[in-house]
């Protein structure tokens, strides 16, 4: 009895034994079909989420890969999910030898027009810049975007006209156009009823330049409309100089409108041009004001279109940077990101640019103001607060829908 138990006990392990290599031959196997998985199984939202993530070089690399990593990035709708996670950046127009960088100094293209062009940068939205080259023969617009390099030059205005005063460029997310302003008076203006300066609109995609009517206001800065949330943005004030406020734009019902400033009453008086700067900066609309000397108050609209979320962001009280205000007038902020004076260490610097060549870094904590190095350029240039994307201004002009909806 005893062997026999014995036996039996022996047998039931052996197949314990047996029962257990096969199950870890099984598991073995399972893992192995998991590990075997390709990027190509992958789920096409799995597959955008990951790609949209990557930084512009990689995603340009990828795209050289297959057939279908190639579609996929150059399809709209990734486009537009890669644009809302990319990084700000700087854009630099070198205008000496017409040459554009990123803040990586990464030439992007050369531009090859004649040396008696003028060229300037006159804003950027979406990963799009808007270049206007203008000579005694030209006066060319033209809209870019420098990491595809593809590019469209809007037609001419078929009326003669004396002078351009101001431009601008934005985007109506609600019926995907882009669209660009200018504000113009004409040779044969003793022809019209008023005196004041006419406002054309041109949509990307079509070939002509609307009139619009009247400019209702003065527009003092900046000398194009700063863009965000679908409208562009000036401090302006009125034809009989008595108040002075900020005002939009809006790209889609193309109408002027008063836009709430800071929370003080000191803006509506009229001022100085040079003394206000408006921009945009880090997704936030910003208002300079250097009228104090020697200070220079920049505000911050926190919540965009709420007057009470203006916030003095910072002061500068520094006679140089209030100089330099005045004297330029223009003053891009290049690098501000929210919550910059609360989490600002040692070395945070609000990096701002006068004009075309006094760049200046203001330390954030200690409070001290130095020139750094500029970009290793020309003294002749621009720079704009930018983000690289894969938007096609070709795509955007034939107003091309996404093929993976």
């Amino acid at each position: 009895m005893a062997i026999s138990r014995f036996l039996k006990m022996k047998s039931c392990i052996t197949r314990s034994k047996f029962q257990a290599k096969e199950a870890a031959k099984e598991e073995d196997g399972l893992l192995a079909t998991n590990y075997n998985v390709s990027m190509e199984d992958l789920p096409l939202p799995i597959l955008v989420d990951i790609f949209s993530r990557l930084p512009i070089k990689t995603i340009l690399q990828i795209k050289c890969v297959c057939k279908t990593w190639h579609s996929l990035c150059s399809d709209p709708y990734f486009a537009k999910i890669h644009l809302a996670r990319a990084p700000f950046s700087i854009m630099i127009l070198e205008k000496f030898c017409k040459r554009i960088y990123t803040n990586s100094l990464v030439p992007l293209f050369t531009l090859n027009q004649g040396d008696k062009e003028r060229l300037s940068l006159l804003s950027s939205c979406n990963g799009l810049i808007c270049l206007h080259e203008f000579s005694y023969k030209q006066d060319v617009i033209s809209v870019w975007n420098p990491i595809l390099g593809d590019h469209l030059v809007l037609p001419q205005p078929k009326r003669k006209t004396v002078a351009t005063r101001i431009r601008g460029f934005g985007y109506n997310q609600s019926t995907n156009q882009y669209k660009v302003i200018q504000i113009l008076s004409y040779k044969d203006q003793a022809a019209i009823s008023s005196s004041k300066l006419q406002v054309e609109v041109h949509t990307i995609g079509t070939n002509t330049w609307r009139n619009i009517g009247d400019l209702p206001y003065v527009l003092n800065q900046p000398y194009y409309g700063v863009f965000l949330n679908g409208a562009l943005h000036w401090y302006a004030h009125s034809h009989d100089k008595r108040t002075a406020f900020m005002c939009s734009f809006d790209l889609g019902d193309e109408q002027f409108r008063q836009f709430p400033g800071p929370p003080t009453r000191e803006y509506d008086k009229c001022r100085p041009i040079n003394s206000i700067s408006v921009g945009v900066s880090g997704g936030f609309l910003y208002l300079c004001d250097g009228f104090s000397e020697p200070n220079l108050d920049i505000w911050i609209m926190k919540k965009y279109g709420v007057k009470e979320s203006w916030t003095k962001e910072f002061v500068i009280v520094n006679s140089v940077v209030s100089k330099l205000q005045r004297l330029y007038g223009s003053l891009q902020i290049l690098n501000y990101r929210e919550n910059m004076n609360k989490e600002a260490t040692e070395g945070t610097e609000l990096q701002m640019l006068f004009g075309s060549e006094a760049l200046l870094a203001y330390n954030v904590r200690s409070k001290s103001i130095r020139r750094p190095k500029v970009f290793d350029v020309q003294t002749n240039y621009q720079a704009i607060p930018y983000i690289p994307s894969l938007v096609s201004i070709r795509k955007a002009a034939m107003n091309e829908s996404s093929q993976m909806l």
